[in-house]
């Protein structure tokens, strides 16, 4: 009796934490938020990813470098967000990015953006933790406010979206093989 005791007060103990989110591997974390990776996408987006590097690669060698990757269009003039996510692509860190590793970054980058800007109710850019606690995605609201704490990396009680990508983006790759999305 004492020991199904002693298993009980654990369990809510842990489940009482502030802590419980942290103590999550990140693959039961993100399952909270419904990420769909590679499933979220259809092929005409893997092609539109592939057309991407192959009009960047101006040396035709296959792969991106960062200076090719620079030249597009999407970060317009902030090169903090080029090398961020040049530097999240290039998963085998060898100062190229290939056409996968480039839709892997995208197939995340994406998906990310499109559950913060959902949480973004009041469209200012920045997830309060209210926000964050009163979304759709995860519905049970002291689960949302533990991953909350977990993704605040800053500790203000609110997100911004390069703070959330840097966490979401090591969270993903956290333990993760990525498979070849060209074969």
């Amino acid at each position: 009796m004492f020991k199904i005791v002693y298993a009980l007060a654990a369990v809510l103990t842990l489940w009482s934490s502030a802590s419980f989110a942290e103590q999550m591997c990140p693959e039961q974390l993100l399952s909270h938020m419904r990420i769909k990776f590679e499933k979220g996408f259809v092929r005409q987006d893997l092609d539109g990813f592939r057309n991407i590097v192959h009009r960047l690669d101006t040396d035709k060698d296959s792969h991106l470098s960062l200076e090719e990757y620079s030249k597009n269009s999407h970060f317009r003039n902030n090169p903090a967000g080029t090398r961020g996510f040049f530097g999240a692509a290039d998963m085998n860190r060898d100062g190229k990015m290939s056409i996968n590793e480039y839709a892997w970054q995208r197939i995340i980058t994406d998906e990310a953006r499109k559950i913060y800007f959902a949480m973004d109710r009041n469209q200012d850019r920045r997830v309060s933790r209210e926000e964050f606690v009163r979304n759709s995605i995860v519905r049970d609201q002291k689960l949302a406010a533990q991953i909350f704490e977990c993704l605040d990396t800053n500790q203000n009680d609110e997100l911004i979206l390069p703070e959330y990508l840097r966490r979401w983006g090591r969270l993903v790759r956290s333990n993760r093989r990525f498979k070849n999305l060209y074969q």
